[in-house]
């Protein structure tokens, strides 16, 4: 009896227990030159009205902008400095003690600069303070992101073949591109064909289809 009993209060306390927060910076790519917006989203089943958090980057080729809310804020503030050169802190709270649901907290938004060779950049979460309603810290867990900043693929060589076209592009060794198609360059929509890794900084691409249409215009992406 007394083995039951024990079983059963440790049932009740696995059910009532709460996870820890989590924050997480979402992994994403973009050109030199641009500006992207990089999320951090929020998981956690914790009544919790206010956090910050500092993202960390390096300063060689990105700059952070002011942060805007996402839809995991309701009636918050959000506010943000840099303390120090690749600190970007964001602090979140509510005058009215709205609680953080499940999904984006913040969209952070970083430009690239012009001259950035291709390369992985580390974001990276630190300082993380989540406080409940009753001003208590909560242990929060935190993923980190990596902006990838992808050198845009050139296409170099478009040449007909007895099955179809063979397209040639230069991009980065170990990028995966992916080859689009169209048979208007004007299109908003465009084909996907197939993806391929670079190698030794060439990606080379076969397209069976091309005798089929009067014209067919080829474009590159980076796959991931």
């Amino acid at each position: 009896m007394s083995n039951i009993s024990l079983l059963l209060a440790v049932l009740v306390v696995s059910a009532g227990a709460t996870a820890a927060p989590v924050l997480s910076v979402n992994s994403t790519a973009a050109i030199p030159g641009s500006t992207v917006q990089v999320a951090v989203r929020y998981t956690t089943d914790t009544n919790a009205p206010s956090l910050q958090f500092d993202l960390l980057y390096a300063t060689n080729y990105l700059a952070t902008g002011t942060p805007t809310g996402g839809d995991a804020l309701a009636d918050h503030q959000v506010a943000s400095s840099e303390p120090a050169p690749g600190v970007r802190r964001v602090l979140i709270f509510s005058f009215s003690n709205a609680l953080l649901t499940n999904g984006v907290l913040a969209f952070v938004p970083f430009t690239i600069a012009t001259n950035a060779p291709d390369h992985d950049e580390a974001l990276t979460l630190s300082n993380v303070v989540v406080s409940t309603l009753q001003a208590n810290q909560v242990l929060a867990y935190s993923s980190n992101g990596v902006l990838t900043i992808a050198v845009p693929p050139q296409i170099t060589s478009v040449v007909r073949t007895n099955s179809g076209a063979r397209v040639q592009l230069v991009g980065t060794s170990g990028r995966e591109y992916r080859l689009e198609a169209q048979t208007n360059v004007a299109a908003l929509q465009w084909t996907p064909l197939a993806t391929n890794i670079a190698v030794n900084g060439l990606a080379e691409f076969n397209d069976a289809t091309p005798a089929a249409f009067s014209s067919r215009f080829y474009r590159a992406a980076l796959a991931r």
